[in-house]
């Protein structure tokens, strides 16, 4: 299937997927250039695709199935690629996300180790915090990550596991 891409000219400046609704158009007997040259033309007029903007028919092969880091998608040799600059701050935001519950999590163990006057529970605790806290710098996610999927797969021990 063939799939439309544009630039997205606004934050995350990633790229826009167009997915034409084959079902929606029978008027064109599934003639493939057809459908994609209307949905093109309404995709103008109503402005998804900018006035003067490049697009791109890229076939759905050559995109990602994940869309883990959609928001570094960028248009590349004829197919959807991941800028792994972004990608690794995409990821590492995710790791935030989940290290704060974490945190928060351990908020809540620390205070009643201090209600209960457990100092070796509130050392340990401590120190698990810091480093939670220090993930970001320390958890590196650029050796031996070449690849999204490589990426994806790299998470810190320090946090549950995903899904």
């Amino acid at each position: 299937m063939i799939l439309i891409f544009t630039p997205n000219t606004e934050s995350p400046y990633n790229l826009i997927q167009i997915t034409p609704n084959w079902g929606l158009l029978p008027e064109y007997d599934n003639d493939e250039s057809k459908v994609i040259d209307y949905v093109i033309e309404r995709n103008k007029s109503s402005g998804q695709i900018a006035e003067g903007a490049t697009y791109w028919l890229i076939d759905s092969e050559k995109v990602p199935t994940d869309h883990y880091f959609f928001e570094a998608w960028e248009y590349g040799d004829d197919s959807v690629i991941v800028n792994m600059s972004k990608a690794r701050n995409i990821h590492m935001n995710a790791i935030r996300v989940e290290r704060n519950k974490e945190l928060a999590a351990k908020d809540i163990t620390f205070m009643r180790s201090v209600e209960d006057g457990n100092t070796d529970a509130q050392a340990t605790i401590k120190a698990e915090k810091q480093a939670l806290r220090d993930l970001p710098t320390t958890f590196d996610i650029t050796t031996d990550v070449d690849t999204p999927e490589k990426l994806k797969a790299k998470w810190p021990t320090e946090l549950p596991a995903r899904e």
